[in-house]
């Protein structure tokens, strides 16, 4: 009986991981959305309103979920996973509910709490969510990164097409230029806007309500009793190092529970499933990790590292700085696609529900990807080091012919957008995946949020850069650089990969 409870937590967990992920589809709906709020920032908000360029709301997003994970860790140990993930979901959905008045009278306010709080928080529950992965996942732990970081997208195919039947049920075309982009000036559009992010937010606050009770701490005595009844040896995720099975013989259950249980209660992300006679052979397992590392940081490969490294000594390693330079080149490049993908196709394609539903088919298509990479992932077929590299490849050529795409024909233009999207999905599953496997478990949160710190420097140079090379030297100069960008990434990579 409590084997099924187990069993069923670790179901209920999982699915409910998923759900926790739903902001994450802002990054996916912001091209959509962004759309008619700019055109509600010209024609209707009250005076003063666009006192800021909105290509920072999506960039202040972005780049805040950073921040947001490092700041997970302190969270989570001193009010435990739950609690850290309770203020971390009512500060994400408040922020962004409330944009619906901001909008009226402020970019900058719009995009402090639709861009920098909301991804604040997020990162927090990216990371938490991550956890609940890691605990409960086992050896399928690829295959839920995958997955969950698919949930946001998926989620974003429905909320595109809402945006836009509500906003544009009857597919009026832009009929106003302002600048370099296409705008919607009419009424029956506009005043729509406001009301659309409060029916998104609505949407994302249930899902993560729905999560929050789904998810739970694994039970040790869900841990003893399994051991017990297999006679096989569990593992500690975080150490790898073995339980003693019944069969053993010498170690006291009541004791390591207690241990197990107090790890828990105190918020702990790792839990200590070591025996006592384990904890005295410590030095001796250290020095053998020691030995490890000293390898692994000379070669600076990719493989999964039985030591786990610390932060400081995680950025001396060639892997993590080919892994930054690799967030940063698909970063710029998402960013753009996200922001760009509908506003550029409005100039040569006179069909916002066409857009609209390139913009549906993205996540499909993202949310496909990520899950393909990480089954390849789980059974050897690829490393991350192969992702990485695969995915620069096809960003750099795909970006070279951005420009002229839309020209031929507005098909075209979809597989197009859609091809990008395939590659530029992996890179929330890569960060993850990469900072896990590449530098270890003990400190995850922290790794993984300088790994991510490279979507922060992207989306900063994508706002401040962006707008001043798309009125200084136009459209194809502005992709350009994202295939120029992603071209020597891949050369560094294959370089560090090399270990030479």
């Amino acid at each position: 009986m409590q084997h099924n409870r187990g069993k069923l937590a670790r179901c209920c967990t999982l699915i409910g991981a998923h759900f926790l992920m739903a902001p994450l589809s802002f990054v996916w709906n912001y091209g959509n959305l962004s759309a008619y709020m700019d055109s509600y920032i010209q024609f209707y908000c009250s005076p003063g309103c666009a006192d800021a360029d909105s290509q920072w709301i999506i960039t202040l997003f972005v780049a805040s979920c950073c921040p947001g994970i490092f700041i997970s860790g302190p969270a989570t140990k001193r009010l435990g996973l739950k609690w850290a993930l309770i203020l971390a979901i009512v500060s994400c959905n408040a922020a962004y509910i409330a944009c619906a008045w901001t909008l009226q009278a402020s970019v900058i306010g719009t995009a402090v709490l639709m861009g920098f709080v909301n991804g604040l928080a997020l990162g927090t529950v990216m990371c938490v969510s991550f956890t609940y992965v890691r605990l409960w996942a086992g050896k399928h732990e690829n295959l839920f990164l995958g997955t969950v970081t698919s949930a946001p997208t998926a989620m974003a195919i429905l909320e595109n097409q809402i945006i836009t039947e509500y906003v544009n049920p009857d597919n009026l075309k832009t009929d106003a230029r302002v600048g370099n982009k296409a705008c919607f000036s009419q009424i029956q559009i506009i005043e729509k806007v406001p009301q659309i992010i409060i029916i998104v937010g609505a949407m994302s606050l249930g899902l993560q309500i729905l999560g929050l009770v789904l998810v739970s701490n694994p039970q040790p005595s869900t841990f003893v009793t399994s051991a017990n009844a297999s006679g096989k040896k569990p593992v500690n995720r975080d150490t790898d190092i073995h339980l003693e099975g019944s069969t053993g013989g010498n170690r006291s259950t009541d004791s390591e529970e207690l241990h197990i249980k107090s790890n828990l209660n105190n918020g702990h992300d790792r839990l200590d499933y070591r025996s006592n006679d384990e904890r005295k052979d410590e030095l001796h397992e250290q020095s053998t990790e020691d030995q490890h590392k000293e390898g692994n940081q000379e070669y600076g490969d990719f493989s999964s590292l039985p030591y786990s490294y610390k932060p400081l000594e995680t950025l001396q390693t060639r892997s993590f700085k080919a892994l930054w330079l690799y967030v940063n080149a698909l970063g710029y490049g998402l960013i753009l696609k996200n922001s760009y993908y509908k506003r550029f196709g409005l100039l040569y394609i006179q069909d916002d529900h066409f857009l609209t539903v390139i913009g549906s088919l993205i996540p499909v298509v993202a949310s496909i990807a990520r899950i393909v990479f990480g089954v390849c992932m789980d059974k050897g077929i690829l490393t991350v080091k192969d992702c990485m590299i695969l995915s620069l490849s096809v960003n750099s050529v795909l970006c070279s012919f951005w420009y002229f795409i839309p020209r031929l024909s507005g098909v075209s233009y979809m597989f197009f957008i859609l091809g990008l999207a395939s590659v530029q999905s992996l890179i929330f599953t890569i960060s993850a995946a990469g900072a896990l496997h590449m530098f270890g478990s003990d400190h995850f949160p922290q790794n993984f949020a300088m790994t991510f710190s490279g979507m922060t420097s992207s989306a900063i140079f994508a706002a401040v850069v962006a707008p001043l090379l798309l009125h200084a030297i136009g459209w194809f100069w502005l992709f350009f650089t994202c295939s120029a960008f992603s071209l020597i990434t891949l050369g560094f990579a294959v370089v560090t990969a090399m270990g030479r």
